[in-house]
């Protein structure tokens, strides 16, 4: 009986994100929420804290963070700023998409 290879979470979110362009998206979402998170909390900040030097409220950093909604550029570069790093934004090679999926 052959031994199958068991897949590292890494090569599990490549091998999806390469054959299914809607996992990728929410995938980068995530990533994004994510990562603006980590950045909050490095800076020592609250959501509140966050919120008040952007100009907006502690639910919109909640929702944010969440990965359940986008962020506006124009937000995402307020809070680049108010933790003192900046927005960089690249594209990156298309991937094949089935029929039917990542369409719009």
């Amino acid at each position: 009986m052959a031994v199958r290879k068991r897949k590292t979470i890494s090569e599990y979110i490549a091998e999806r994100r390469g054959r299914d362009a809607d996992f990728a998206e929410e995938f980068d979402k995530l990533q994004l929420a994510r990562q603006m998170k980590d950045l909050r909390e490095k800076a020592g900040l609250s959501q509140a804290e966050l919120a008040a030097r952007i100009g907006t409220q502690a639910p919109g950093i909640a929702r944010l963070e969440s990965g359940r909604f986008a962020p506006r550029l124009d937000v995402l570069h307020r809070i680049a700023a108010a933790l003192g790093k900046r927005v960089r934004i690249q594209f990156d090679p298309a991937r094949p998409q089935a029929s039917g999926h990542g369409t719009k």
